[in-house]
């Protein structure tokens, strides 16, 4: 039976798909004006570095400017590194909303199983906990929240994070439930660890990657979680 559910936070509970354009944009705009380079050349290039960089579980943003920089041909600079950091995810907070169906998925399943986040660092310390408070996500509805590569060694995909996790709850991998948004980085691990897993697509369905990366279930909103499985009738 199921007795928890873990979910993961951006493109999940939060619908960032406006906020990371804007917050590459904003990058962009600040990088036009103080080096001439193209707007929209730069603001496509970082789209396409944070990309690559989400898909090698590389979440350093010092890492990802020192790569921009290179592409662009400039010489980097660790203050100005600070600062984009600073830009991109202040512009980033402040573009993310939640999804109409994240409230009453979660107070649904209040009621009936044990609820906890898994998701991955920001790449500075304490910053993805600083989102997740501003977010307008309700934390204290949920037992426990594991920021992975913080609170843990790995991130995702590894399993640890996961395992982490149920540990805290005190519950077995074959009682609980991942709920994400992208295949690569929230099936695999959460598969390893034991768990059943969900993918939820919103309109943006495809195919995994790998077979390691196919989930258990794929609905296309939170929503229709609360009817494509079977839930207890009231909190274990």
């Amino acid at each position: 039976m199921i007795k928890a559910v873990l979910l993961d936070f951006d493109g999940t509970l939060v619908d960032d798909s406006d906020a990371k354009k804007r917050a590459q944009f904003a990058v962009a705009k600040f990088l036009t004006e103080r080096y001439g380079v193209r707007l929209h050349k730069t603001a496509d290039l970082i789209a396409q570095i944070d990309e690559e960089m989400d898909e090698r579980q590389i979440y350093s943003r010092d890492e990802r400017w020192r790569e921009l920089f290179k592409r662009l041909g400039l010489l980097y600079d660790e203050e100005i590194g600070a600062s984009l950091t600073d830009m991109y995810f202040s512009e980033y907070a402040r573009a993310s909303r939640l999804f109409k169906d994240t409230l009453v998925l979660l107070h649904f399943l209040k009621r009936r199983v044990k609820l906890g986040i898994v998701t991955d660092t920001d790449g500075v310390p304490g910053l993805k906990r600083e989102r997740l408070r501003r977010s307008g996500v309700p934390l204290e509805l949920f037992d426990v929240i594991v920021v992975a590569g913080e609170d843990t060694g790995s991130t995702k995909p590894s399993a640890t994070p996961f395992s982490f996790a149920l540990a805290k709850l005190g519950l077995g991998p074959w009682q609980a439930v991942y709920v994400g948004d992208k295949a690569y980085a929230d099936v695999p691990g959460a598969r390893e660890a034991g768990m059943y897993t969900v993918i939820v697509y919103r309109g943006k369905r495809s195919e995994p990657r790998s077979p390691d990366q196919r989930p258990d279930l794929m609905v296309g909103t939170l929503a229709q979680l609360q009817f494509a499985i079977k839930w207890p009738e009231g909190r274990l």
